[in-house]
This record gives C-alpha cells, sequence and structure tokens, in this order.
C-alpha cells in the first residue's frame, strides 16, 4: 500500500460534485498522478452485539477491483482514528469475523479513482444510490498535526474549486440511513 495511507489518523474532507469528470481534469491539472481509475468496490460493514455504530466506530472490508487491493479497514472512534491493512482473502477475512461474532450490517457499492497531489490522496467516487463525491484526505500518525493538515487540506480544495458549501460531513453510512 502507498505511503499515502500509512498512519493512525485521517484528515478528510468530503464534497459533493455535480460533475466528477470536470474535477478529475482539474486534478490532473494541478499535477495529481493517478493510483487507480475507475475501481468497482465492494464494503461490507460489520456490526456485534456491543454495536459498533453507537461507538462511532465502522469496521469493514474492502475489496476493489481490477486492482486486486484487499483491505480490512476501521474508523473511529471519532471521525480522526482511521487505519486500514492489507489482507490477502476478503472471503477468509469475512469468515473470521463472523467466527469472532461480527455479522454483515451492509454492503456499499462505489466507482472510485484515486490521485496523489503532493502528500494528500483525492478519492473521487460514484456511490451507488447517493451520487458522486470527491474526498480530499491526507494520514498521519501524529495527532498534534491534525488541525494543521485540515487547514491544508482546506486549501486544496478551494485550488480544486470545491466548495465549502459542497461539504459533505456524514459518511456514506449515514447517507445510506444505516
Amino acid at each position: 500500500m502507498s505511503e499515502h495511507f500509512v498512519g493512525e489518523y485521517e484528515v478528510e474532507l468530503k464534497f459533493r460534485v455535480a460533475d466528477i469528470d470536470v474535477l478529475r481534469q482539474r486534478v490532473i491539472a494541478l499535477g495529481g498522478q493517478e493510483f487507480v481509475a475507475e475501481n468497482q468496490e465492494h464494503d461490507t460493514y460489520f456490526e456485534c452485539a456491543t454495536s459498533l455504530e453507537q461507538e462511532n466506530i465502522s469496521m469493514l472490508v474492502r475489496d476493489m477491483s481490477p486492482s486486486g487491493i484487499k483491505l480490512w479497514i476501521v474508523k473511529g472512534p471519532g471521525s480522526d482514528r482511521c487505519e486500514a491493512v492489507n489482507i490477502t482473502s476478503v472471503e477468509k477475512t469475512i469468515s473470521m469475523l463472523n467466527t469472532l461474532g461480527y455479522r454483515r450490517a451492509f454492503t456499499l457499492e462505489k466507482l472510485r479513482s484515486i490521485y496523489f497531489i503532493e502528500q494528500f490522496h483525492i478519492t473521487l467516487d460514484r456511490v451507488s444510490g447517493i451520487g458522486e463525491f470527491a474526498e480530499i484526505a491526507i494520514m498521519t500518525d501524529d495527532q498534534a498535526q491534525l488541525a494543521t493538515l485540515r487547514i491544508q487540506c482546506q486549501d486544496l480544495a478551494e485550488r480544486l474549486g470545491l466548495a465549502a458549501c459542497d461539504n459533505e460531513t456524514r459518511s456514506y453510512r449515514q447517507l445510506l440511513g444505516h
């Protein structure tokens, strides 16, 4: 996995986008380097008897194709905590989580492209049922840097022409009502 995705914390700004293809051209014009393009992602979210959602935690297994990237991701508690690890088998990981008492809560399908600009990753998503989105994010192990990194993400959003009024603070899970 790229060094862009290493860290215990993630600063992420999400925006609703009217035309993702126009934004893609802006990203490329700013020197965006393609990491993956038009990957179909299948995210399986899990829950347990104590409700991860009530603890402000999301746990999911992500399968990306055609890139072949497979991840186990835990977001939370809170909006800044995010850790991911590469896995080799989605099926085996799901089986192990089921054995531990976790159950599938829902799945999320999206078409995702990821670009790198400087230390940031720009994610362009078409999410089934809710629309098109852009995320500007950066990961770090240094919690003291979160406020500074948030300002830098906002600066990049402005350079990309993303308006503050289009900022979406809810997760895809919340937008889908799960």
